[in-house]
């Protein structure tokens, strides 16, 4: 049964106090990634008594960050396993049919696009979430639409064993027009003042936790305070400033809300990744501010003088000159920086580097001058083994994002047919599907990082081919673990047509070898056009038995007048021979000439 405004409003605000101790933690989090003044100020405060527009100290929290969400960014393979089934031909065709449908919906939305800013919300934040919708492509063709949240502006329920909670509200400022064009029948709320006597208003709590300025999805920090409540029975749209219910959807799915959260393990509380180690970060900056402040010191030491300076003024410079009375003296102070001072400063770099599983590797650079070889080694392992922790986290959510995708398909778009494209194992396709009889209740995927998933570009290179050659994985396997070989099943056409033309190419040489006419002409003619060397061996091999024209005959007998060239009758030689024959290198002299 709907909410009413009173009963909305009390869920609401539930969620906003049991994340409101984690909402302290997000702004910290997101001030520090996002550098400049407020970085300072999440991490000094007032401390210091200096002045930074920016933070005096290498972010090592972004850094490790973007290094993190390169290795985990990547679109999962997507399968699909039809059981119980006793024709597995009909299964294997329903499940590849399956899995076309959910990799158009991922091509929809672009999903691969998603996954970079997951990957940094997940550890930044502590979790993602994605509400499930629709909308409508080009030619007014209806698809289930999974579209990322911005986590700041989510306040997810109590999280259960299945680690997925129950209700979720999103509070965002949406500019006026953007959202009285989407409700026009709201206007008169949409557009209403508001208290001057906010902090009086029972909703200033909400209010408050919106007055930042953001780019995704609308959320400017300007405009009109929205709330977008979800839970088993559908999804609201809230203005809580007039206490008003502007639009109630009910929910259509049999298997939940219609949204999914992938959150990251913790103790016993939703936290990001990097907020236990904060305090080294201000340490760090701390210590390079007082760093400065010695150098400067350092440098620009005091003149003392004692006596008088007849002049009544000391001059600094190349040239000056200065007249002191008898007695005077003129001493310059020597202040050493303390060595401890940079020895902290790489204590602190280590302590950060292990706190954020973000290893000198990760930088190019030498473990020497950090830690010892054993040191870095078990550093990287702890790197891998977060990536497979945030690995397993993404794709359980993204299979409950299919789950709900093709269930919401499926209802709502019954029996409407649709077309749809993309690339599916190496292989374009264009086809219809209707949701009814494709889809037909089987919601459920696997979505599976490949064995060299998070790796760099020659880290799979070289791992992937000695795993080929001692037998584990095959060339496909390979292939499609590789950035960039979008298509390969064309690359692997093209592999067997290149492998299938140097076998007839040999073959050719060698009848040539052995004093055929017809073989030794399509030598020569391929020397003279390399580029049509397919042509010459189709022409050569679907031809055979006639008669060489006498143009070729012509040709032959100049090439069989080359001082190195290979006679007719004579014993057989081997392909060099015939190569040297044809200018192409220089031709051994056969035995006994």
């Amino acid at each position: 049964m709907p909410l009413n405004s009173d009963k909305l409003y009390d869920k609401i605000d539930y969620l906003r106090v049991i994340n409101q101790e984690q909402m302290v933690d997000r702004s910290r989090i997101r001030d520090i990634m996002n550098g400049g003044e407020a970085a300072v100020k999440a991490l000094l405060g007032n401390s210091m008594n200096v002045e930074y527009h920016e933070l005096p100290a290498p972010n090592l929290f972004l850094t490790a960050l973007e290094r993190f969400a390169q290795k985990l960014g990547r679109s999962p393979d997507l399968k699909v396993d039809i059981i119980n089934d006793k024709d597995s031909e009909r299964a294997r065709k329903k499940s590849e049919k399956l899995e076309r449908i959910v990799m158009a919906y991922d091509k929809f939305q672009k999903l691969h696009m998603q996954l970079p800013q997951a990957a940094r919300w997940l550890p930044g934040y502590g979790f993602v979430v994605w509400t499930i919708g629709h909308r409508k492509d080009k030619d007014g063709n209806a698809y289930p639409y999974a579209e990322l949240q911005d986590p700041f502006t989510c306040y997810p329920g109590t999280f259960g064993n299945d680690q997925q909670p129950h209700e979720l509200a999103i509070i965002r400022r949406v500019p006026h027009n953007v959202l009285a064009e989407q409700y026009p029948e709201a206007k008169p709320f949409i557009y209403a003042s508001e208290d001057d006597d906010g902090f009086q208003n029972p909703y200033s709590a909400l209010l408050d936790s919106t007055d930042r300025a953001g780019s995704w999805a609308n959320s400017t920090g300007h405009g009109k305070v929205v709330v977008e409540y979800r839970d088993k029975e559908g999804t609201y749209i809230f203005l809580p400033e007039n206490k008003k219910i502007i639009d109630f959807m009910p929910n259509v799915l049999n298997s939940g809300p219609c949204f999914v959260v992938a959150k990251r393990y913790a103790f016993d509380q939703m936290q990001s990744q990097f907020q236990h180690i904060t305090g080294l970060m201000a340490n760090m900056a701390k210590i390079n501010i007082l760093g400065t402040i010695a150098m400067e010191d350092a440098v620009f030491t005091e003149t003392n003088i004692v006596g008088e300076i007849e002049s009544g003024k000391y001059r600094k410079g190349r040239f000056a000159v200065n007249y002191l009375t008898p007695g005077s003296q003129v001493s310059k102070p020597v202040n050493n920086l303390p060595y401890q001072l940079f020895q902290q400063v790489d204590r602190l770099e280590r302590h950060l580097r292990l706190g954020a599983s973000y290893p000198v590797s990760d930088d190019g650079q030498s473990p020497n001058a950090f830690v010892t070889g054993r040191g870095l080694e078990e550093l990287g392992q702890s790197a891998s083994l977060h990536v497979r922790e945030y690995q397993t986290v993404l794709k359980e959510a993204l299979q409950e994002v299919d789950a709900k995708r093709l269930e919401y398909d499926e209802i709502m778009f019954a029996n409407k047919r649709k077309p749809i494209a993309g690339i599916h194992k190496g292989t374009a396709y264009k086809e219809s599907y209707t949701p009814s009889s494709d889809i037909s209740e089987v919601y459920e995927t696997r979505r599976v990082y490949g064995v060299m998933a998070g790796f760099d570009e020659p880290q799979k290179i070289i791992t992937g081919l000695q795993l080929k050659q001692q037998g584990i994985i095959d060339t496909q396997t390979l292939q499609e673990n590789m950035d960039g070989l979008d298509n390969i099943t064309k690359i692997q056409q093209r592999i067997n047509a290149e492998k299938a033309e140097t076998v007839l190419f040999e073959t050719l040489m060698s009848q040539a070898a052995q004093g055929d006419q017809r073989a030794l002409m399509s030598a020569i003619e391929i020397r003279k056009n390399p580029q049509k060397m397919s042509e010459i061996l189709d022409k050569f091999y679907t031809a055979e038995g006639d008669e060489p024209s006498p143009e070729e005959l012509a040709m032959l007998g100049q090439a069989q007048q080359q001082p190195q060239g290979l006679g007719l009758g004579e014993s057989p030689v081997g392909i060099e021979q015939v190569l040297g024959a044809l200018g192409q290198q220089p031709a051994p002299q056969p035995e006994g000439a």
